[in-house]
């Protein structure tokens, strides 16, 4: 029987290998399935993808799957309900962002602008692919920090470079399977 190699994230937990094996680094263009990408790596920064995962269907139940326009409505006492659930990441500075993530993206919409259009320009229209070889370590490109300036300036809270570097991998900007997993050469033929 052969063994299917992946990256070795991905075998920690059934949960990963899913993730892994379904969605991390295949090409996302839908502005709302972005956003939700965004928020969750936002959720992310300083836990565990695994943690992410467990709490990810209560966080889109608690975001209006992630609808930029429903976020953005929220009243006060709804904000305040999220600081309190319990099937949730409580943080307040990343559900605050996420809010104030909502209303940007609202207003850029508004005026015609597109998150999808914004990050793929960064990566020419085209996944980057830095054929990672197990054991090396990846090193996020300059256009990373342009891209995180781009955004802050647009009025978007909690984006760091490693936030954005890990939105681009979630979203099949970069493929950044190791070559000797199978995802690789399967999302390599990809065309976005």
């Amino acid at each position: 029987m052969e063994m299917t190699t992946r990256c070795h994230w991905a075998e920690k937990s059934p949960q990963l290998l899913i993730y892994h094996d379904l969605e991390w680094g295949v090409p996302v263009h839908d502005e709302q399935r972005l956003f939700e990408n965004l928020s969750l790596e936002i959720f992310q920064a300083g836990l565990t993808w695994q943690l992410i995962l467990k709490y990810r269907q209560a966080l889109r139940q608690a975001f209006y799957q992630f609808d930029p326009q429903l976020i953005a409505q929220m009243n006060t006492k709804q904000v305040q309900g999220l600081y309190h659930d319990n099937r949730i990441i409580r943080n307040h500075s990343k559900i605050d962002a996420v809010i104030e993530n909502s209303k940007v993206l609202t207003g850029l919409h508004q005026m015609g602008w597109s998150l999808s259009e914004t990050l793929w320009q960064h990566v020419n229209a085209m996944p980057l692919d830095h054929h990672l070889a197990p054991g090396e370590v990846i090193v996020t490109k300059p256009f990373v920090s342009t891209l995180t300036e781009q955004l802050k300036q647009l009025g978007f809270k909690r984006i760091g470079p490693k936030t954005c570097y890990a939105l681009l991998q979630a979203s099949g900007m970069v493929n950044d399977h190791l070559v000797n997993c199978y995802r690789h050469d399967e999302l390599s033929q990809v065309v976005s």
